[in-house]
């Protein structure tokens, strides 16, 4: 993944491409007098991308107990005095800062010391009275001679960064070894990328060769070189192919297979072109998620001369943690789950995408804060771009779940077991599901509807189920018509009936719709098929009790269909 990124940055230096990040938010800088000997006021303005350098800005150190010549503002006290003032102060000890530029910088840190209290008020002050966007941050630093210069327009500071970021790539360095991003014997390798933050020399586990800190080069060693395309890379990626998935985000990674560089040229230049992106947008009509923003469909119509990683990354302040990487994904298979999306589509005259996933894999319990069952979700997530099996069991166990919880909470259901029903049948359509060969059966009334849903309804226990549901759907809709009540639903069990009460539960169906006058010849057609295939499915059902609930609430929901079959005026 690393050398993807690599390649990603040389081709945005190659190509002078500029990454246009947008990071929305105020700086609020203390300000020094025209000679810097006295604090003169706080002063806040936008944050302007184009001043990065001037800030002084580092992806990551804003955040975190790290000092920091500009910082996000988390409490006045402690960003100033821990962040900003604590970075200064580091400076004055750094060898390669003497003479005039020393006596220059004591000055100042004189000024924010004998000035600390007024300064901190001052600032919690004007916080007191911003007015910022949900996604707008704070960020602290120090303006110098007036208002007219940042820290990073003075020599002395920016070789102060240079020097603590060389400082923190040789604690886990080593000379005259090979990169293991470009594969050359280099000078100088250190595991310190600066890139992703989701590694540690803390740990064991984290550590090459057991815990020993000065094996920890071995983990990733990159060279000086590198470590600038990486950087490069990232805030691409970061401003260019980053993506929301319900919830989550994703980073959108191409590799390139031998020999293709123009397509992965194409690509970058289309998406750091703000005419051609919007012109891009336009163009595709199909998404699987529902950021706006994906491009999947147009990369899906590439040839297979490249590959896609997607990294689910989690942040937490300056650490971040890999959540699902997603590696070698071809534009074929891209192409096929388009394909299966169609598919689904035209079944059932709806757009499916992912969020129908998540609608089950999101939270055990709607009371619950947070989503607990990301886990679940980027297993479903990984199986469908990699091809891997999943468990029909497994996946029904959750769509019941909230199946279930609508059913008795409010006994009208049917958005969720459609949306259960377009899974299942994306999943069989791509090969995720394994359903067992069905028994042959004879000819029926209902056999285009079954087909128009796949695999799933392949055997006569399932199809005289769904049957059933149907029947006992046009019950309650009768009593519903006469009474404004359904006291049936009570013998449904709250969707939890075993193979005994499902078969015990026709004669009561038929019963019922005898003595509201309604068991015309359409449902009695419906009976009568449901009949023949349960006695064909014989006992011993090898089904779940969720499963046999599963196809049973699936009938329910597709009432109208068969009725349109036996009531065709």
């Amino acid at each position: 993944m690393l050398s993807s990124i690599r390649e990603i940055g040389e081709l945005v230096s190659t190509k002078a491409i500029s990454s246009d990040r947008q990071i929305e938010g105020k700086i609020l800088a203390i300000v020094l007098n025209d000679d810097n000997s006295a604090f003169q006021e706080i002063g806040i303005e936008d944050f302007d991308v184009a001043k990065i350098n001037r800030y002084l800005y580092r992806d990551g150190a804003t955040k975190g107990n790290t000092p920091a010549p500009v910082a996000q503002i988390t409490e006045p006290d402690k960003t100033f005095n821990k962040k900003v003032r604590k970075w200064l102060a580091d400076c004055e000890t750094l060898s390669v800062i003497e003479g005039k530029d020393l006596e220059f910088l004591r000055g100042i840190n004189q000024v924010l010391k004998d000035n600390n209290p007024e300064i901190i008020a001052a600032i919690t002050g004007k916080i007191n009275n911003l007015n910022l966007p949900k996604k707008g941050k704070k960020f602290l630093t120090v303006k110098l001679e007036g208002d007219k210069k940042f820290l990073g327009d003075y020599d002395v500071f920016k070789k102060a960064v240079d020097y603590f970021a060389i400082e923190k790539t040789k604690k886990s360095s080593s000379s005259g070894n090979v990169c293991s991003v470009c594969g050359e014997k280099k000078g100088n390798v250190s595991a310190r990328t600066f890139v992703y933050q989701f590694d540690t020399d803390d740990k064991p586990g984290f550590i090459a060769g057991g815990f020993n800190q000065d094996s920890y080069w071995k983990n990733i060693p990159v060279c000086d070189d590198c470590r600038a395309l990486l950087k490069k890379g990232r805030e691409f990626i970061d401003s260019r192919l980053n993506f929301k998935f319900y919830g989550l985000s994703y980073s959108l990674i191409p590799r390139l297979l031998t020999g293709n560089a123009d397509v992965l040229e194409e690509i970058i230049n289309i998406l750091s072109d703000a005419g051609q992106t919007v012109s891009l947008k336009s163009r595709i009509k199909k998404r699987i998620t529902g950021d706006e923003n994906e491009i999947l469909e147009f990369l899906a119509d590439k040839k297979d001369v490249l590959t896609l990683n997607f990294l689910f990354l989690q942040r937490q302040q300056s650490a971040e943690r890999i959540l699902l990487l997603i590696e070698d994904v071809f534009p074929s298979r891209i192409r096929a789950i388009f394909n299966a999306k169609d598919e689904v589509d035209t079944a059932f005259n709806e757009d499916f995408t992912f969020g129908r996933i998540r609608t089950f894999f999101s939270k055990s319990n709607e009371d619950k804060r947070e989503s607990d069952l990301n886990k679940y979700f980027l297993e479903i997530v990984d199986s469908v771009f990699k091809g891997r099996r999943l468990d029909f069991s497994f996946l029904t166990k959750f769509h019941m779940a909230v199946i279930r919880r609508e059913f008795i909470n409010e006994g009208y259901f049917t958005f969720r077991v459609k949306d259960a029903m377009m899974n299942t049948i994306f999943f069989e359509r791509l090969g995720l599901i394994n359903f067992e060969e069905g028994t042959d059966m004879e000819e029926g009334s209902f056999d285009s509807i079954f087909c128009r849903y796949g695999k799933s309804l392949n055997s006569p226990e399932k199809r005289g189920i769904f049957l059933l549901g149907t029947l006992t759907q046009m019950l309650l809709n009768k009593q519903w018509a006469d009474r404004k009540a359904k006291p049936f639903m009570k013998k449904l069990k709250s969707l939890k009936m075993d193979e005994r009460d499902t078969k015990a539960l026709l004669p009561e169906v038929q019963n019922k719709l005898e003595e509201y006058d309604s068991f015309d010849t359409g449902k009695r057609a419906i009976a009568s098929e449901a009949s023949k295939y349960l006695l064909e499915a014989g006992d011993g059902w090898k089904m779940s009790v969720n499963e046999i609930n599963f196809h049973f609430a699936c009938g329910m929901n597709l009432t109208d269909d068969i009725a349109k079959v036996v009531y065709p005026k």
